[in-house]
């Protein structure tokens, strides 16, 4: 790695640029994507580092693969991204926090065969109906409305949904393209079989109860 960054550097300079600029310029752009995990073409402040990750992607792909990580995205997705090459043996997400993001994925696919999807692939829900469609898929009831900020705020961070707050209570979630890579098809079954479990136990609890009764 240390090899391939020094030829681009030496290949900047042999060609009447600031390698020790662009040199600069590459490290704030692994720092940004390890940062954020995904980058959009289109957001503000990140222009010249999302050109540098399309720019050089051998050497990025080689960078985070030595630390665990592949860089997805193509170039007409409009995002840059990194996915672990294996999932952790424990996940450090809350309950709340992956039927939330399984929740959001889920819209996400829904409305994309829909064609509702906008501009740059993004799908926009309403608040109340986004927690509505918790309710309604798990058969919990919806973390209260300070949990909920803080959990769209992490996910905000990663690059998976903008948040347009419209009022103290209600707010318009823009569900972005790379929901589907963090969240694959077969992990949704994850939140058909946790919903099949948890009924199963209600209806357990339900009947026992009718009996002592």
């Amino acid at each position: 790695m240390l090899r391939d960054l020094s030829k681009i550097i030496d290949d900047a300079d042999s060609e009447g640029q600031d390698g020790d600029q662009l040199q600069k310029e590459l490290r704030q752009a692994a720092q940004a994507l390890w940062r954020t995990q995904f980058i959009y073409e289109n957001d503000w402040g990140v222009k010249t580092s999302y050109e540098l990750l399309r720019r050089y992607t051998g050497y990025f792909e080689n960078l985070f693969d030595a630390l665990g990580y592949r860089v997805v995205g193509r170039p007409n997705d409009g995002y840059v991204g990194l996915v672990a090459n294996e999932l952790p043996p424990r996940q450090s997400m809350k309950l709340d926090e992956s039927l939330l993001l399984l929740v959001l994925r889920l819209h996400y696919e829904e409305a994309f065969t829909r064609f509702e999807a906008k501009e740059f692939g993004e799908v926009e829900v309403e608040s109340e109906q986004i927690l509505q469609i918790y309710e309604d898929r798990t058969h919990r009831e919806r973390p209260n409305f300070g949990r909920v900020k803080e959990i769209l705020a992490g996910f905000r961070q990663r690059g998976l949904v903008q948040i347009e707050d419209r009022d103290d209570r209600n707010f318009t979630l823009f569900l972005r393209p790379a929901l589907p890579i963090v969240v694959s098809k077969d992990t949704l079954g994850s939140l058909e079989e946790f919903v099949s479990r948890s009924t199963a136990a209600t209806a357990k609890t339900d009947a026992a109860s009718e009996v002592q009764a």
